[in-house]
């Protein structure tokens, strides 16, 4: 089962009614669909090749359907084994991009809705960077993958971060992990979120640094972010979220090369991992860095 079609046959909901299907704009993993059936919406999302390299698709499952309990996720309306392509409900509103994030009503809105589910929903499974850095990172010397020439220093970076903030780890809390303008949803004052193929238990500085790195916010927004989340700012949690939103343009180099290596989409992956490696080592040798370190 590869197609829409093969989809919409198997969805014994669906025999004998009016079916109108609308291809979605492509991610950067799968491909979706939004289908209409006799007036209800639905998306229906097929899996791209490899992506169970980085995907557990039954954490997947169980995560999404627990955001949209707390009133932020879509449900998951149906899920077919072994490929995991699911069916989930359709959130009608305005998709966000970088460019409407620039209203700060927006980024209050989205970062309430962050919270909402780091408090109140109930994940399963881990997704803490420096894990996934090394399972990223093995994966690409275990294929000889390629990777930007001046890897080197980022790597030494990535360990040096370790060190510190393994040293003191925050409670993990529920995360979305990958915070796309694309992966909001505004509607009429609630941000919703979609997309949890990633999600799993971390902590909330990551995953705010995630998001603000995306949108690629600069001190007002950032400090917009710590100010709606915590309540006030804070100046450790400010230099940990702006430590972790370089170190995840690092780990999304990673996955952006394995990417490059193995996906059959029509998508420059190469481009778009060296475009964060080098926002990254920007701001690994600017003046902020080690003050970032010393503070968070």
């Amino acid at each position: 089962m590869k197609t829409i079609e093969d989809v919409i046959d198997r969805m014994e909901e669906w025999k004998g009614k009016t079916i109108e299907t609308e291809a979605l704009t492509q991610g950067l993993t799968n491909v979706n669909y939004k289908v209409n059936v006799d007036g209800k919406d639905y998306v229906v999302r097929i899996p791209g090749a490899g992506t169970d390299i980085f995907i557990d698709r039954e954490i997947e499952s169980h995560n999404a359907n627990a955001a949209a309990e707390v009133g932020i996720g879509a449900k998951v309306i149906k899920c077919f084994k072994p490929e995991y392509i699911v069916v989930m409900e359709f959130l009608p509103g305005q998709v966000m991009s970088v460019e409407a994030f620039k209203n700060h009503d927006f980024i209050v809105e989205a970062v309430e809705s962050i919270k909402k589910v780091n408090t109140l929903a109930t994940f399963t499974g881990r997704f803490i960077m420096f894990e996934k850095y090394d399972k990223y990172y093995n994966i690409i010397k275990d294929e000889n993958i390629k990777i930007p020439s001046e890897f080197d220093e980022a790597h030494r970076v990535v360990h040096t971060v370790r060190d510190r903030f393994t040293k003191n780890m925050p409670d993990l809390v529920s995360c979305n992990n990958d915070l796309l303008a694309e992966n909001f949803i505004e509607q009429n004052g609630r941000m919703r979120i979609i997309d949890w193929e990633l999600s799993g238990l971390n902590e909330p500085c990551f995953e705010l640094g995630d998001f603000a790195v995306e949108q690629a916010f600069g001190y007002p927004e950032d400090k917009l972010m710590i100010e709606t989340y915590f309540g006030r700012f804070l100046e450790d949690k400010y230099a940990r979220m702006s430590i972790y939103k370089y170190m995840a343009d690092i780990l999304w180099t990673l996955w952006a090369s394995i990417q490059n290596h193995i996906s059959k989409l029509d998508f420059d992956y190469w481009a778009y991992g060296m475009n964060r490696f080098n926002r990254a080592m920007n701001a690994i040798h600017s003046d902020n860095w080690n003050k970032w370190l010393e503070m968070a």
